[in-house]
């Protein structure tokens, strides 16, 4: 178990379950890894009703899961849950890619330029946290340019395990800059407010490194089968 800030009381379930989320989804927690609430409680130096309500916030978002007899353990994505994911990204992602680049205004476009600048300025670094979140908060973007609020509301329920998805795929690139150029085409195509294009492009984005990841989970899986 790595290291943790500690709470401060005032922060309760929620500064909790932030530190968790981010420690997960960062791979500071391999993924199965066992979360004792006894000790969690310690570390954090918080009640156990306050871990017990953290873990309860990220189990609604798929990134814990409680197991009979054994406790909480951290989600380990399988073969088949990257395959779900991927299929409902290229779903949820064309469709925002459509309505942003239908819709895009002035400060959209802006707002679009410096997430993407922000993300192959990232990429120039080997901190590949830094590099899956500049990665998601464009993705996140441009579900937010769609303007459609109930997609917005569906996106949020899985994003957490996107985070988890998109930093597996990022961390099977051999050249990190190869992330940021390979988002250039659907950026190009939404600042030009060509929906056909951009949808194509998003549902295409990052299908390799998916179907590459969904091979490499498979591997072991067939192994104990």
């Amino acid at each position: 178990m790595p290291k943790l800030t500690e709470v401060s009381k005032q922060s309760f379930d929620v500064q909790t379950a932030n530190i968790l989320r981010e420690t997960i989804v960062s791979g500071g927690l391999e993924p199965g890894s066992r979360l004792v609430e006894a000790k969690l409680t310690e570390q954090f130096k918080v009640s156990r009703g306050t871990i017990r309500a953290a873990l309860q916030k990220l189990h609604g978002e798929g990134l814990v899961v409680q197991t009979p007899y054994t406790g909480w353990h951290v989600i380990a994505i399988t073969a088949h849950d990257a395959w779900e994911l991927h299929n409902l990204r290229r779903v949820l992602d064309g469709l925002a890619a459509r309505l942003a680049a239908e819709h895009i205004d002035t400060e959209g476009r802006k707002r679009l330029e410096a997430a993407y600048q922000r993300l192959c300025l990232t990429c120039t670094g080997n901190n590949q946290k830094a590099i899956a979140n500049a990665d998601f908060e464009l993705h996140k973007l441009i579900v937010v340019l769609s303007g459609h609020s109930r997609l917005q509301e569906h996106y949020m329920l899985i994003e957490q395990q996107i985070r988890v998805f998109i930093a597996s795929c990022d961390d099977q690139y051999a050249d990190y800059g190869g992330i940021g150029l390979c988002h250039e085409p659907l950026v190009k195509a939404l600042l030009a407010g060509d929906g056909d294009t951009a949808e194509q492009l998003a549902r295409e984005h990052n299908s390799t490194q998916g179907d590459a990841l969904i091979s490499r989970l498979r591997l072991p899986e067939q192994r104990i089968a």
